[in-house]
């Protein structure tokens, strides 16, 4: 199951909001995230930037740096972003979060739910009541290359995304994000099976009641039950005050290509609570949910959250499935077994130093679509589940540090799991103005023993127009099964333009280079909104 990466691809649109202004995600690399706005007038260094998911906006990022129409930032906590996702600078309520937290390569993701979350405390939006349509159209190929494999590899990838709120100012609302992706000269393995290359994230239809109900029709992530993922079906909630509640009924998308499966019905309800406090606010959920497959049980499961940050500078996410069915032998049982437990806690120290600790042993992530490179993937895959903890600090202005590590004991694991990731950036380089950072991730697992060292430097060269970026990594894998190592240096340069406020061009190359092999890759990508 598609678990949280495509939860943002789900939140595609937002109302323009008054005293706010709008932009989008433009580009990502590791933990630079650059937003384009209209301009940037209103903006400091240092302010909080928000993402709006239903009708409530939510501390997303922090700017690093800025220019005419774009800002340089970093992720609160482990929020995770992608290429288009709409961003708002909420003028009244800019200074929300501090410290800057940075976050080194080869971070974990976090839950969705707590990204949603954890955050700050919510402001709920009415909504406008008028036309709004706003869309994406992306272009992208993505080509490797070495001198040792016998064909290249050239990838081409559309995207359309679109959000319609109160078509003809009525009460229909429409959402979309489809991406279509195919090979070169590889056009049988999509007429083979169009799901191979045809991804539909988002494809709903939402009516509203009134004001406190709604009901949504077609293929979309509920962020009050992310976990449960995507559903294809009938999505129903009403809201009295403080307490959501809701019910869905449909089916799960095929777990092998996201398609659609008949055979995969479930059904479920909920109930939420959301609450201002003094310092922050409290949110909880309750769910359940049977899940079948050709008619038979196939899972039935309580899931639960709670977020709150009622205690000043400290915020708390958990969550929780348990299990309520499984088979012995052939028999049903109806036994309860807990099979996700998450626990997390934030301390702001002070406005430069921070503290993050989590417990987690969730299910790894399944991605439909990603671009990770080899040293990405197992960095990632080391950083999964177990105990984490991280501090951040700000010395003094414009230089952020960090250190994250973490542990993990499983029984499959023949010994433990050891990473730790540290980080140094200054963002106002004296005399060229630009960003650096650098960074050492270290990890120790059952069948390696991994250092990858990088640096980073990124510059707005034309202000608003043209940034460009530099990054090199020094990738040492010892494989402890095969007695054999790994040494690789990575070298990258990224060049992004905006023509205008519509349309925006960037150009990405990786070279990677090993002993008797040479990988390069390249991504061109270019967005045109309307």
């Amino acid at each position: 199951m598609l678990l949280f990466i495509v939860a943002f691809v789900s939140q595609l649109g937002a109302q323009t909001l008054k005293g706010s202004v709008e932009g989008a995600v433009s580009y990502i690399t590791g933990e630079s995230i650059y937003v384009k706005f209209e301009n940037t007038s209103g903006i400091e260094k240092g302010d909080t930037l928000f993402v709006l998911r239903n009708e409530i906006l939510e501390p997303g990022l922090v700017v690093l740096n800025l220019s005419s129409i774009s800002c340089l930032c970093n992720p609160i906590g482990d929020n995770l972003f992608k290429v288009s996702d709409k961003i708002v600078s909420n003028k009244k309520s800019n200074k929300i979060i501090e410290p800057i937290e940075i976050q080194p390569e080869g971070q974990i993701e976090q839950d969705v739910n707590e990204q949603i979350l954890t955050s700050s405390k919510p402001e709920i939006l009415k909504p406008d009541v008028n036309q709004n349509v706003t869309g994406r159209l992306s272009l992208s190929s993505y080509s490797n290359f070495s001198n040792t494999s016998g064909e290249d590899i050239h990838r081409f990838r559309y995207t359309f995304s679109m959000n319609a709120q109160n078509i003809l100012d009525s009460k229909v609302s429409a959402e979309t994000y489809i991406s279509f992706s195919h090979k070169l000269n590889q056009w049988d393995v999509v007429q083979e099976n169009l799901n191979n290359a045809l991804k539909i994230y988002s494809l709903a239809l939402k009516f509203d009641f009134n004001e406190t109900t709604s009901i949504w029709a077609g293929r979309k992530i509920n962020p009050k039950i992310a976990n449960v993922g995507a559903i294809d079906g009938l999505q129903f909630q009403k809201q009295w005050n403080h307490i959501s509640v809701g019910a869905v009924a449909g089916t799960r998308p095929d777990f092998k290509d996201y398609g659609y499966n008949p055979d995969l019905f479930e059904y479920g309800a909920y109930i939420g609570q959301s609450q201002k406090v003094q310092n922050g606010f409290i949110q909880s959920s309750l769910a359940f949910f049977e899940q079948r497959n050709s008619g038979n049980i196939d899972r039935r499961f309580v899931y639960f959250q709670h977020s709150n940050s009622f205690i000043k500078n400290i915020n708390i996410f958990s969550s929780f499935e348990l299990d309520l069915y499984r088979l012995e032998n052939g028999t049903p049982q109806n036994k309860l077994s807990l099979t996700s437990l998450y626990f997390s806690v934030r301390y702001r120290i002070s406005r430069r130093l921070s503290l993050f600790g989590s417990y987690d042993n969730r299910k790894n992530v399944i991605y439909y679509e990603t671009f990770k490179n080899y040293a990405d993937e197992v960095l990632q895959l080391a950083s999964r589940q177990g105990f984490r903890f991280r501090i951040n600090y700000r010395p003094i202005n414009y230089l952020n540090l960090g250190i994250n590590a973490g542990t993990r004991f499983r029984k499959e694991d023949p010994q433990t799991t050891k990473t730790i990731n540290s980080y140094a950036t200054y963002t106002r380089i004296p005399g060229i103005n630009a960003s650096l950072t650098i960074s050492a991730n270290l990890m120790q697992t059952s069948y390696l023993d991994g250092q990858v060292y990088g640096a980073r430097l990124s510059k707005d060269i034309i202000p608003g127009k043209f940034q460009t970026m530099l990054n090199y990594r020094f990738v040492n894998f010892k494989y402890s099964n095969v007695n054999s190592e790994l040494i690789q240096n990575i070298g990258e340069i990224d060049f992004s333009y905006q023509f205008n406020k519509k349309l925006y061009l960037s150009v990405n190359y990786e070279a990677t280079f090993q002993k008797n092999e040479n990988y390069n890759r390249i991504y061109l990508n270019i967005r045109r909104k309307f």
